[in-house]
């Protein structure tokens, strides 16, 4: 477990004193407004550790059903990733007893689709350094919240938030986030393995609000362990427009015509 200084005890402390705790925290994150839908488009930068680059266009749509958010992302270039489709539904997570999430990858080279579950979706998504789970809701039943710190992150205060995975046996059973005090989205994260050391660590920055509401519009994944790096750039950023219902099915994206 990571010691805690006396000078980080002081930072926590008048914290602690207003009734703040990690879970607070954490789910004030939870609730941040998203809209009903959204949609962007994207570019995601590979880089390797020698410096070499491969770019994918990608294509993102997110719909609030009330009891679940279901997501669909569509890759359409280079041509060796096109017609690459991903469907998740995360569930409420509020409660321990909410359903597990659920998730689905259309290859078009095998024109089938294959379900990802389990401690699968902590794998890699697509050769990134994002996993499935970054990628969707982990929800709030999964994790204990520590609150470690107030202090600046990427310039700006924020609330340091040691998130400790129910479940030991998670690859990444433990992650500390920096969180934003002013509009509680996430500003830094570092992700860490079954040894205890560090794993990837996560920048956002260009965080603005479009349509009122707060948006991460680039998100840098680097693995400190292979150098690996990946660079999530949105633009075209909507939200609150109309999307049908029918996309967001298992049977639309094993037609393999999702783009």
């Amino acid at each position: 477990m990571k010691k805690i200084a006396a000078l980080g005890l002081a930072l926590i402390l008048p914290a602690l004193a207003f009734g703040t705790t990690g879970y607070d925290v954490a789910s004030k994150s939870y609730n941040v407004e998203t809209g009903k839908t959204a949609f962007f488009n994207a570019t995601l930068t590979l880089k390797t550790k020698k410096g070499a680059t491969r770019v994918r266009e990608i294509s993102l749509r997110k719909k609030d059903f009330g009891d679940s958010k279901k997501t669909l992302i569509t890759f359409s270039a280079p041509k060796d990733v096109e017609g690459v489709a991903y469907l998740s539904f995360d569930y409420n997570g509020k409660s321990a007893s909410s359903k597990e999430s659920e998730s689905w990858l259309y290859m078009p080279a095998m024109k089938k689709v294959r379900r990802i579950n389990g401690s699968s979706r902590q794998d890699d998504f697509m050769g990134s350094d994002f996993t499935y789970e970054d990628i969707g809701d982990r929800g709030l039943d999964k994790d204990d919240f520590n609150l470690l710190a107030e202090e600046s992150a990427e310039g700006v205060d924020c609330y340091k938030v040691e998130c400790l995975s129910k479940n030991k046996d998670e690859k990444v059973p433990r992650r500390v986030i920096w969180f934003r005090k002013d509009n509680y989205l996430l500003q830094k994260a570092e992700f860490y393995d079954q040894r205890g050391d560090l794993q990837r660590v996560l920048v956002c920055s260009d965080i603005k609000q479009v349509n009122g509401i707060w948006t991460i519009q680039k998100m840098v994944m680097t693995n400190v362990q292979t150098e690996h790096s990946s660079v999530m750039e949105l633009k075209a950023v909507q939200y609150n427009q109309d999307l049908p219902d029918n996309i967001f099915t298992v049977s639309y994206i094993e037609r393999g015509t999702a783009r």
